[in-house]
């Protein structure tokens, strides 16, 4: 089993503790909740580990747009001002792609939270909320307080179920290739993607553990094309030599590359996420005319060619 349940039991006794606060119309809801988790395995929400599933690319009349996420440790709090500038645009991109701290802004959009709804997500997360140290294990973070998080934010549904179309990027620990998640566990899809060597106790899937996306795949941007995107917009936060090596395919598949002005900061160091929210934000307003330029171009590329085909 990958991660760790609360016993059923221990769950229930402090759920009727609680109880005893509440006022009558709190305890109907809660009574409500208790008798869907009886249902479930071990009285909580179930899902079918992640899986990599055939893409069946989107079609659509119109140019579909999709977001691609990259990694970049806690300087992934920029993802949020990003898709906050983007929707003060009008811009709502109909795809959306991640890879590790990118995978779980992703998540949570995908879920379908805005741009201020993430925004206060944000300010509001405390470190703890997301970070489970271990003191055994082949890393210092365990991983599930990230996987509890995401799927509690997106209403436990599985990828194929999110409110947009979602896919995760992770690699594969014992072959070392990347694998694209679409299907399963939301969760735990992003806590694969997120799983920094040596940082992070890597999650067991069907028998193989998985590690960062970052290290195969920092910027899906060729993923967001085979799911049918006509623009992607790249949101790219690499630092590093190999990284940028790594996500420069990628980045030249994209049709624009937003790079915001960050903070750096550890990897965890969560103190600086005020200033990366903004510098998200800056980076993506200034580019948004753009933006719009790419996608008025599409919709008349797409129309031409919808013209050329009803002459023949």
């Amino acid at each position: 089993m990958v991660g760790r349940q609360r016993h059923p039991v221990h769950t229930r006794c402090i759920e009727h503790a609680t109880l005893r606060r509440m006022t009558f119309h709190k305890l109907l809801v809660a009574l409500a909740a208790v008798a869907v988790g009886a249902c479930s395995p071990l009285g909580s929400l179930r899902m079918e580990p992640p899986s990599a599933r055939a893409i069946v690319p989107m079609k659509a009349e119109r140019p579909l747009v999709a977001l691609a996420l990259g990694g970049g440790g806690a300087r992934g709090f920029a993802h949020v001002g990003v898709i906050k500038a983007l929707e003060a645009a009008g811009i709502k991109p109909d795809i959306v792609t991640g890879s590790s701290s990118g995978a779980i802004v992703a998540a949570l959009y995908a879920g379908g939270l805005s741009g201020m709804e993430l925004e206060r997500m944000a300010v509001e997360l405390d470190q703890g909320a997301l970070i489970d140290f271990s003191l055994f294990g082949t890393g210092w973070v365990r991983g599930e307080a990230l996987q509890d998080y995401v799927n509690e934010a997106v209403g436990h549904l599985p990828m194929e179920r999110l409110a947009k179309p979602f896919a995760v990027v992770a690699t594969d620990a014992k072959s070392g290739k990347m694998v694209v998640f679409n299907r399963g566990d939301t969760g735990l899809a992003v806590r694969a993607s997120s799983s920094v060597p040596d940082l992070f106790i890597p999650p067991v899937i069907d028998g193989v553990p998985y590690l960062d996306g970052g290290l195969t795949n920092p910027v899906p941007v060729r993923v967001a094309k085979s799911m049918g995107a006509d623009i992607v917009i790249a949101v790219d936060l690499t630092r590093y030599s190999r990284s940028q090596a790594l996500a420069r395919d990628d980045l030249r598949a994209a049709d624009i590359v937003i790079r915001p002005l960050t903070v750096r900061t550890r990897l965890l160091d969560f103190t600086a996420k005020l200033q990366n929210m903004t510098a998200g934000e800056d980076a993506a307003r200034e580019l948004a005319p753009q933006i719009s330029r790419a996608i008025t171009a599409a919709q008349q590329r797409k129309e031409a060619r919808e013209n050329r085909a009803a002459r023949l």
